[in-house]
């Protein structure tokens, strides 16, 4: 159940009530005048698509900070299984959970496999994505979905789990993983550049709609990690375009991933962690700028 939202008018406060999946209703509560204890306990977080690359340098930092980490998987399972090992080797806790974020009944049991592991889930990074090409001539409504099913719609039935499992005296961080192709974008990757500005509609509304139980932020990388299709000097030249004259790595993002994660004061924000990239206002896709084709 979501806390109310405490209006400093004195005027009744809203609270958006999260039910039954396809069930969103917004109830108007009375203003107490008092505030409940929201301590951000240091327990507990799920990571989605935390076996590899970004997201595993964000499950490594949380331990280091002293979170258990629940490991979402949903093919990766021997690199889920082995970060499960590391971290556990270092002293931390972890587990590790498969599912595919494309079903609505797989994503809500996740969260509820997480609790049943670790305990209450009090920290939720939805960084799980799916990433492929498409432009308004070649997309079709099997890649919109695949995008908008994994990067918009499985964080926010997460949220939406958290909250069911979240005890009342405690407060919840959610960072949902964005794109720095939100603030310069360009005709490619068409769906998933939608999708990103889904879940950072999803970040607005709910920072606001869920505090103060939840925060909600978003942190929005550049280019990191060389794509598949894109050779090693072309991910040189890529990184080394950008203002700062090099690019972020993985464990940058963990870092902002980690700051955003204890913030208590800092709710309904995007931090760039983009080597100034989303200045280069690029026409195209980083790919097709930087490879010689």
């Amino acid at each position: 159940m979501v806390q109310p939202s405490r209006a400093r008018s004195g005027q009744p406060a809203l609270i958006v009530l999260l039910k039954a999946c396809g069930e969103v209703n917004v109830s108007e509560l009375p203003n107490t005048g008092s505030s409940p204890d929201l301590s951000m306990a240091r327990s507990a977080a799920l990571v989605t698509g935390g076996a590899k690359r970004i997201g595993r340098a964000i499950c490594l930092h949380l331990s280091e900070k002293g979170y258990s980490v629940a490991i979402h998987h949903n093919s990766s399972k021997r690199d889920a299984e082995t970060l499960v090992e590391e971290i556990r080797a270092a002293g931390g806790s972890a587990c590790a959970i498969a599912a595919d974020l494309t079903k609505p009944d797989e994503v809500a049991s996740l969260m509820i496999s997480a609790a049943d592991s670790l305990g209450p889930i009090t920290g939720l990074v939805n960084n799980a994505s799916r990433f492929e090409h498409d432009d308004i001539s070649t997309i079709d409504i099997k890649s919109w979905d695949s995008h908008m099913d994994v990067n918009a719609r499985a964080p926010m039935l997460l949220i939406r789990a958290l909250l069911e499992q979240l005890p009342n005296d405690a407060q919840a961080s959610v960072i949902n993983i964005l794109d720095q192709k939100i603030s310069e974008p360009n005709p490619d990757h068409l769906s998933y550049t939608a999708s990103r500005y889904a879940l950072l509609g999803l970040t607005d509304a709910l920072a606001r709609g869920l505090a103060p139980a939840v925060r909600v932020n978003a942190v929005a990388p550049g280019h990191t990690l060389p794509s598949d299709d894109q050779s090693a000097d072309g991910f040189e030249r890529a990184q080394a375009q950008s203002p700062l004259g090099y690019g972020p790595a993985p464990a940058d993002i963990a870092d902002a991933v980690g700051f955003l994660m204890g913030a208590r004061a800092v709710t309904g924000q995007v931090l760039f962690v983009d080597s100034g990239e989303r200045f280069l206002a690029r026409s195209r896709d980083v790919l097709f700028e930087t490879e010689r084709l």
